[in-house]
């Protein structure tokens, strides 16, 4: 199944999907004010000193923002594009198992210096959310103790040293490798679990914030990007295109998001003629409509035909991509 990416409009991550695929970013941004920059400095202990003039509401929505963009750019290193490449990355996996130095995987870039800075730059942001902190340091710390191994390994295959030393460098760092990934794995599975958790939180916050000032097109927008996510998110199979009880409640959420997407229609239309500059700078309103509308005719397929799935959570995620440019 395709990766699903998580939404970012704090409005929220809470369309940041994780897991087969799915991806999402535009539930903090949508709230949030300002950003606030911050110095690098060594990942885990040191505190900005920057003044800041933002409130703890706006500094929460920021280090949210910057955890799920985190997140989102880390989505494909654990969920494999489709099926194919998933039978294709566990075999390379078992190969490496057994002692395969030249299978291990060649993407070391996903924790490269720019990973380092956005992680320390996320981690020193004031912003109350401990649990996710511990996560983000736990995965910072096994990518800056196992990277050098690893990156070393790759550029050892790359150069095919091994026809010099009949592979002995490479079965040395082989076991290194091997233990680094489990960590690494482990510590994303643990950071990624909690920005969806931290994603979640963000959208209830941008939905009662929507409510409570009136903001019928937001909100919307809101709820029926929640309910799409619902959807990409009740598979994580070909094989679960055939279970009714999920065909069920992803059907539910269907009919939820697509009466959202009729009411937002009505309220957009009502503000392109009544109050256009209330409408963002860039709106890509009507695009994050079709791109919805596609994602439920592509679901319907599915339930068909499975293998269309990925057709489907592809629409999902670019309308999760429309609706971050608005909110940029």
């Amino acid at each position: 199944m395709k990766h699903k990416a998580l939404f970012s409009a704090l409005a929220c991550s809470t369309l940041i999907i994780t897991g087969c695929g799915k991806a999402d970013t535009s539930a903090v941004a949508a709230m949030s004010s300002s950003s606030a920059s911050t110095p690098t400095v060594a990942a885990g202990t040191a505190k900005s000193t920057k003044v800041s003039n933002e409130t703890p509401e706006d500094q929460w929505k920021s280090k949210a923002q910057s955890y799920i963009q985190i997140n989102n750019r880390l989505a494909s290193f654990s969920t494999p594009t489709n099926e194919f490449f998933a039978r294709s990355f566990a075999t390379a996996k078992e190969r490496v198992r057994q002692g395969n130095f030249k299978s291990i995987r060649s993407d070391t870039s996903y924790f490269d210096d720019s990973f380092v800075k956005r992680m320390t730059d996320a981690l020193i942001k004031p912003g109350d959310m401990p649990a996710l902190d511990g996560a983000a340091r736990q995965l910072l710390d096994a990518t800056n103790k196992y990277m050098p191994n690893w990156v070393a390994l790759e550029a050892y295959n790359k150069a095919k040293k091994y026809e010099d030393d009949n592979g002995a460098k490479g079965k040395e760092m082989l076991p290194a490798y091997r233990d680094g990934m489990d960590k690494i794995d482990a510590a994303f599975a643990i950071f990624s679990a909690q920005v969806d958790t931290v994603a979640k939180e963000a959208n209830e916050r941008l939905m009662a914030h929507y409510k409570a000032n009136g903001k019928l097109m937001e909100l919307n927008k809101l709820q029926a990007m929640t309910a799409a996510r619902a959807i990409a998110d009740a598979f994580d199979s070909q094989k679960d295109l055939k279970d009714k009880a999920k065909i069920d409640a992803a059907n539910a959420q269907l009919a939820v998001m697509e009466d959202k997407i009729e009411q937002m229609k009505v309220e957009h239309a009502k503000r392109k003629s009544e109050d256009p500059k209330s409408l963002p700078t860039i709106d890509r309103y009507d695009r994050v409509f079709e791109k919805l509308t596609s994602f439920a005719g592509k679901y319907r397929a599915a339930r068909k035909s499975p293998v269309e799935f990925n057709a489907a959570i592809e629409e999902f995620n670019s309308a999760i991509e429309e609706n971050n440019l608005m909110m940029r």
